[in-house]
């Protein structure tokens, strides 16, 4: 049994951007109808956003590109997504990617009490807010997987 089944979890996104921040991966995940939501949002071309914003991913489709500058590349520290605004917010948060609106609902993370706490170091918003019912964590698990998410480590 996971372990939030007998332990309650909280969770308040605050948008406080770092979760935007990645790891060994330099993408977020997404699909072409996201995609196409974000564009529409954004009121871009579609080439120029292909072109700007995303990655082709090995295996299949694209990903919205992580960005490092000069001294985060040299010092090897974490790059952010590509769509954040200049004041560290999501410019796109109404119409953002199913990665991110899992967060932090991935496997990766429920995977015990332990990664959970460690994940909350990282994001203000866990332990936070009202307990999450244990059907929308699974919801938001399973869409996760559903979604073919890589954890920005």
């Amino acid at each position: 049994m996971a372990f939030y089944h007998t332990t309650p979890l909280r969770f308040k996104c605050t948008q406080c951007s770092q979760c935007c921040y990645g790891g060994k991966y330099a993408y977020v995940r997404t699909n072409p109808k996201e995609i196409e939501r974000i564009i529409d949002y954004m009121g871009i071309d579609s080439e120029c956003f292909k072109n700007d914003y995303l990655v082709k991913l090995v295996d299949h489709g694209y990903g919205i590109r992580m960005k490092r500058n000069l001294s985060q590349t040299l010092t090897k520290k974490k790059g952010h997504c590509i769509l954040l605004n200049k004041e560290g917010k999501c410019s796109v948060y109404p119409v953002r990617p199913t990665q991110c609106r899992t967060y932090p609902f991935w496997p990766e993370i429920l995977i015990s009490e332990d990664k959970w706490n460690k994940e909350g170091v990282r994001c203000e918003g866990i332990n936070q807010g009202d307990v999450i019912e244990i059907d929308d964590i699974e919801e938001q698990k399973q869409r996760s997987i559903n979604a073919d998410i890589v954890i920005n480590e």
